[in-house]
């Protein structure tokens, strides 16, 4: 049989579910709900140390994105691809900042969970 879908019209209702399809869906939401806070504690564990940037990484890594956005940007619009290459360095130290401060960023956040997480602790 094929599926007929429409809308309804001013005149039509739409019929509340019944009890059965209210537990359904309020199991499924609990379910939900469930998985979501286990998600946040497998997020929330502490990384190994192994897993941690040093912010040497975090400043390498950052300025080799900015020099290869440049290079991207100019070979976008056809350009000579090292063309005015303080702009490449003007690029990679302003990507070295932001790969230093997404590592400052990440420790405050870190303090912060950890803050969260042991004032529920004491409640």
């Amino acid at each position: 049989l094929p599926l007929v879908t429409r809308s309804l019209t001013q005149g039509q209702t739409r019929r509340a579910p019944g009890k059965e399809g209210r537990r359904a869906s309020e199991r499924e939401g609990e379910r939900r709900r469930r998985s979501r806070s286990r998600l946040a504690l497998i997020c929330i564990a502490k990384a190994p140390r192994s897993m941690v940037a040093s912010p040497a990484q975090a400043v390498l890594f950052g300025g080799t994105l900015g020099f290869f956005t440049q290079l991207y940007a100019n070979g976008v619009r056809q350009l000579p691809v090292l063309r005015k290459p303080w702009e490449h360095g003007i690029a990679a130290l302003i990507g070295s900042g932001f790969g230093l401060s997404m590592i400052h960023m990440e420790e405050k956040l870190r303090v912060y969970i950890e803050e969260q997480t042991a004032a529920r602790g004491r409640k």
